[in-house]
C-alpha cells in the first residue's frame, strides 16, 4: 500500500485555495465551522476535466493538498460503499428522512464522481483502495 505523498508524487494535480468566511453569503452544508479559518479549495489536473472543490477547516492557514486530498478520498469512499442514500445517511449518522442528508449526499456523490473523471478510473480506485489514509 503507497502513501498519500507516494500517491501525489505520481500525479498532475494542483490545488488552489481562498479563506472564506463561514458567516459569508455561503452557509455550509453540515455544520458550523469547528476551526477558526474556512478555505475553498479546488483540486484541478491538467485533464481539462472539472474540479474537485470542497471547503476545508485548518487552524493555522491553508491546507495542504495532502489533507485536501485525503479528505475528499475518504467522502468518496464512503459513498462507494454505501449502496444506496438511506445506507449512507444512517451510516454517517443523518436521518435517512431528511432533505439536508439528501442534500449533503448529492453534495457528496458529485464531488465523488467529479473526483473520479479527474483523476481517471485506474487512479481513483488507486487512491480510495491501495493509498493510506493520513
Amino acid at each position: 500500500m503507497q502513501t498519500l505523498e507516494e500517491f501525489l508524487a505520481g500525479s498532475d494535480l494542483g490545488m488552489r485555495c481562498r479563506e472564506v468566511d463561514p458567516d459569508g453569503g455561503q452557509p455550509l452544508l453540515i455544520t458550523a465551522p469547528w476551526a477558526p479559518h474556512q478555505y475553498r479549495c479546488e483540486l484541478h489536473g491538467s485533464n481539462g476535466d472539472r474540479p474537485v472543490t470542497t471547503i476545508v477547516g485548518s487552524d493555522d492557514g491553508p491546507p495542504e493538498m495532502s489533507d485536501v486530498l485525503d479528505e475528499v478520498a475518504a467522502e468518496a469512499a464512503v459513498v462507494e460503499t454505501a449502496r444506496c442514500f438511506e445506507e449512507w445517511a444512517v451510516n454517517m449518522g443523518f436521518d435517512p428522512d431528511s432533505r439536508h442528508a439528501e442534500r449533503v449526499y448529492r453534495a457528496w456523490r458529485h464531488r465523488t464522481n467529479n473526483l473520479r473523471k479527474l483523476l481517471g478510473d485506474a487512479r481513483y480506485e488507486q487512491l480510495l483502495w491501495a493509498t493510506e489514509r493520513l
